[in-house]
């Protein structure tokens, strides 16, 4: 509005000067010029009437001003010099007064009498849901779930399965509303509310109806500040509270539902538009514990970069490192307390939660050597996992777009001589289990967005026991957990825009680590082997109804 109202107090302001000076005829020009941008303003809604018969009043008011002025102190006459201003010049002018105009009425809404409040335009609000259904198919020769509930000396493995042979079919829900606020150009918040139990751990976000119509519960699945400082060329950004997976791999390690609370930092540079690289690091808190001072953390670290080997050709790599600190199993070497000691005493720190475990990682039971209770079960292995992911990108070599993922995960911290130090006894079988891989192809568009928009996809895996902590595992695959290797198959189908079909099938069994063993000492006919061998084959069938905005 400024430019403007400048504009037409200085035509005005002219008008009397102008009988004095030979440029009369361009001054009325220019009055006339700033008029017909005021209508122009007003008949395309970007300026109403009266504020514009109001800039009118206020520029003749100011260029009269002056003119009293003079009336009341008369001046001599002063040889008045005008510099001649080229035709190209005026114009140059009034293109830029005009561009300039134009702008602070579009930033400041003019005539427009219902807009929004600036800060309106820095929240954005998305979301999805996802209704599924899912049928789970377990194999008449599975081992039935008492003999794995059945166990209580160390080592152990899945001692809290409950089915593995009843089929199952059933429908989840999943809703996900997240709101973004841009304060800044350097800092942006996040929250994001999704369904899910919280009871039966982290992975998952999916909620299994059947409830006799009763209502489901929300859970803060995401809280966070980002703050990118100027620094490093604008390549360092910082995330604190409940965020995503600031890592780059697949879902063989984190799986996507999957939330990371704590803070963690990335430094990213392009060294040119066809090769980058980043780094990557976070702390995450996963148990603060009352009484103990070791509470147990995720540290992690990942280096990384991009680079195009051909037009339509990207490659990605990321290696990564973790370190799951203070949550290996550690046996008790006294009862347990009581009388005024108990609860005010740190004991089974250390212990494996029910609620997070899974299934496949190794178990010791860490109850004191004199105990006859229910075993308290941890884990037998440290973990501090190496995951290397690979990426291959092809939009433009082949007829239609090609992902090619692989990832492979590496369990360093196992130690057999540690394992048996923390468990207090001999474990002469026990075995190195400690790799996981999988291989990835996906074909079709990278995003479903309109109608006609396909994938298809294809998946191989191979996971031991020990590579991973189970209960951070994806639960498509084997129902969650560890010790098993399998495939999966299948698309997506646009329906509409942003409205998508999909379908899904994957068939999982579990390792055999040959350790075989006699049950009954002396009797060759009692051979046997140890549960992380016993057969478990599941086929899990996924059909999915997605809607995102």
């Amino acid at each position: 509005m400024k430019p403007l109202f400048a504009l037409l107090t200085a035509a005005l302001v002219a008008a009397p000067a102008s009988a004095q000076n030979s440029d009369k005829e361009e001054l009325v020009r220019l009055r006339a010029t700033t008029q017909a941008l005021i209508d122009a303003l007003v008949a395309q809604g970007l300026l109403t009437r009266d504020k514009a018969e109001a800039i009118l009043r206020q520029a003749q008011a100011t260029a009269a001003a002056p003119a009293a002025a003079a009336t009341v102190q008369p001046e001599p006459p002063k040889v008045l010099r005008i510099p001649y201003v080229p035709e190209s010049m005026r114009q140059q002018m009034r293109d830029e007064i005009k561009t300039e105009v134009l702008a602070q009425a579009k930033t400041e809404r003019w005539g427009q009498p219902d807009a929004l409040p600036d800060w309106i335009g820095r929240i954005r609000v998305s979301g999805d849901i996802r209704a599924r259904a899912q049928a789970e198919f377990f194999d008449d020769h599975n081992l039935p779930a008492e003999i794995y509930r059945a166990q209580t000396a160390s080592p152990a493995w899945a001692p809290d399965l409950s089915n593995t042979s009843t089929d199952r079919q059933r429908m989840t829900l999943r809703g996900r509303l997240e709101v973004d606020a841009k304060l800044s150009d350097q800092v942006l918040a996040g929250v994001r509310i999704a369904t899910g139990n919280t009871a039966n751990g982290a992975t998952s976000t999916s909620q299994t109806l059947g409830n006799n119509f009763n209502r489901y519960t929300l859970g803060l699945d995401r809280a966070y500040i980002r703050w990118q400082p100027p620094l490093f060329m604008n390549g360092l950004s910082a995330d604190v509270g409940r965020m995503a997976n600031p890592f780059y791999n697949t879902d063989l390690a984190w799986p996507e539902d999957l939330a990371f609370d704590g803070v963690a930092a990335k430094l990213s540079h392009a060294f040119t538009p066809q090769r980058s690289a980043f780094i990557t690091a976070g702390l995450f808190p996963l148990e603060e514990l009352n009484l103990a001072t070791r509470d147990k953390w995720l540290l992690g670290a990942q280096v990384g970069g991009e680079l195009a080997l051909a037009r339509g050709v990207q490659f990605k790599i990321g290696l990564a490192g973790y370190q799951f600190r203070h949550i290996e199993g550690r046996r008790e070497a006294a009862p347990p307390p009581s009388g005024p000691r108990n609860g005010a005493t740190n004991y089974f720190a250390s212990q494996y939660a029910s609620s997070l475990r899974l299934k496949g990682n190794t178990l010791i039971n860490i109850n004191d050597p004199t105990s006859t209770a229910a075993p308290t079960w941890g884990l037998a292995s440290r973990f501090k996992p190496m995951d290397l992911t690979l990426g291959l990108q092809l939009t433009e070599l082949l007829p239609v777009p090609l992902n090619i993922t692989a990832d492979f995960i590496k369990n360093t911290g196992f130690n057999l001589q540690d394992i048996q130090a923390r468990a207090g006894i001999p474990l002469p079988d026990l075995r190195d289990k400690t790799k996981a891989a999988q291989l990835r192809v996906q074909a079709g568009a990278p995003k479903l967005a309109r109608r006609g928009d396909w994938q298809a996809f294809a998946a191989l895996r191979l996971v031991e026991r020990d590579a991973w902590v189970d209960g951070f595992t994806d639960t498509t695959w084997h129902l969650g957990g560890t010790n098993y290797k399998g495939w999966s198959l299948g698309g997506n189908y646009g329906l509409d825009h942003n409205f998508w079909l999909g379908a899904r099938w994957t068939s999982t069994r579990n390792l055999d680590d040959g350790v075989r063993f006699l049950a009954v000492p002396g009797d060759p006919t009692s051979l046997s082997g140890n549960l992380s061998s016993a057969p478990l084959r599941i086929d899990v069938f996924q059909l999915d109804l997605n809607v995102r905005f």
